[in-house]
């Protein structure tokens, strides 16, 4: 969405609408976290576009692929790697899921793929907890 800065900064719309469902925020620990562990353009982009579906226990809602190209323009290879990335880096985990034998194994779809991920542990621990008090001004 090209707009040029005078556009932008005068008149009444002085502020940025986005078209709906094609924004999502990221949280500043998470963030925080893919900088420090030096993730790539394509696990940035994949990350982004996971961030518009997440829940309260940090499970990431199930994105099909072709749903992340159309957001981020990644070929479905680019996101192969950019979730790859994400998980080597401990970014992401796949949900783990328990059998009615109290066998525990990653969820998986038909298809031999892991169908939903969660945001890691300490990561989300981490994000709950609130600003820390670096962040905090006083």
């Amino acid at each position: 969405m090209p707009v040029g800065r005078g556009a932008v900064g005068s008149g009444k719309d002085a502020f940025v609408r986005f078209e709906p469902l094609t924004y999502a925020t990221v949280q500043r620990e998470l963030t925080r976290a893919m900088v420090g562990k030096q993730v790539g353009r394509n696990g940035w982009a994949v990350m982004i576009a996971l961030c518009h579906k997440i829940y309260a226990d940090g499970r990431l809602g199930r994105t099909p692929a072709a749903e992340i190209s159309e957001r981020t323009g990644l070929t479905r290879a680019q996101i192969a790697r950019g979730m790859m990335e994400l998980r080597d880096k401990g970014i992401i985990v796949p949900v783990i899921r328990k059998t009615a034998d109290g066998y525990r194994h990653p969820d998986r779809s038909n298809y031999g793929h892991v169908a939903q991920y969660c945001i890691t542990r300490d990561l989300w621990a981490k994000m709950s907890d609130g600003p820390s008090s670096s962040d905090q001004s006083g």
